[in-house]
């Protein structure tokens, strides 16, 4: 029998993941329009795990996705344009592969979606550098399905270009990333997408709009761990970032949109 081992990266899960065999399982009480989702999605995007039911506790098993997974941005000589470029290039797959059918999944929701109610595809929501899978430098799956819903294009570009390039406060940057030219970045993962000129502009106005999306859900995770939890995140300057990169978006909105296009 297969034991559990716990699986340390991701970002809202880290720590409530684990790994049996090869399947992932997720925490009790997982939604199940993750697995709706991944139901629809698997069978015609090869970039997407299978569901594989549910375990004696009622916890959703989902197929392990061998590679790794490029947390820090700045602490690999690969991570450059053919890295933001794959990344880009399985986005546009998901959409591509998904225009067909998000009308069948239009009333799907999650607290990263898509304000707007439209249904072009389905998007990611979460494409963070800990949500997708590499494999000798170039980007093969996307993982953690549970922010998944229909939506836009530019709307899961948008959060893929804020965590990627990436689009933060000079004060929160990681270590590493404060040398990383994150407008070239950003253009690198839009030609990968082969993103049209008018998404591009899309894209851009959508930066603080998918920021305070992220924002909102990052404040309901925290809060639903309890008091402490949330005391020990804003005393660790959790709230003050996310206020930072509001800022900082809103006034480079404009330049951010001229480059981007």
């Amino acid at each position: 029998m297969d034991s559990d081992i716990p699986i340390s990266s991701g970002r809202t899960n880290r720590g409530r993941l684990l790994r049996r065999g090869d399947a992932v399982v997720r925490p009790l009480g997982e939604d199940q329009a993750t697995e709706r989702v991944l139901t629809a999605v698997a069978p015609i995007f090869d970039g997407a795990p299978f569901p594989l039911g549910r375990d004696g506790e009622g916890r959703l098993l989902i197929e392990w996705v061998e590679g790794e997974a490029l947390e820090l941005l700045g602490d690999r000589g690969a991570n450059g344009r053919a890295v933001l470029e794959s990344v880009g290039l399985l986005l546009r797959r998901l959409h591509d592969a998904t225009e067909s059918i998000a009308s069948s999944l239009s009333e799907s929701s999650s607290g990263l979606s898509d304000p707007s109610g439209r249904a072009e595809v389905i998007c990611h929501n979460d494409p963070t550098p800990g949500n997708i899978v590499f494999r000798e430098g170039i980007a093969v799956a996307l993982i953690d399905w549970e922010y998944a819903a229909t939506g836009r294009r530019a709307w899961d570009l948008a959060t893929a270009l804020r965590f990627w390039s990436p689009l933060r406060h000079p004060e929160n940057l990681r270590p590493g990333e404060e040398t990383l030219d994150f407008l070239a970045r950003a253009r690198w993962l839009l030609g990968g997408y082969g993103a049209s000129h008018s998404q591009r502009i899309e894209t851009g106005e959508l930066l603080r709009s998918s920021h305070e999306a992220g924002a909102q859900n990052a404040i309901r995770v925290v809060t639903e761990r309890g008091v402490d939890e949330y005391e020990r995140w804003v005393n660790g300057g959790g709230l003050l970032r996310i206020e930072r990169d509001g800022q900082w978006l809103k006034e480079e909105q404009e330049r951010l949109i001229a480059a981007l296009r």
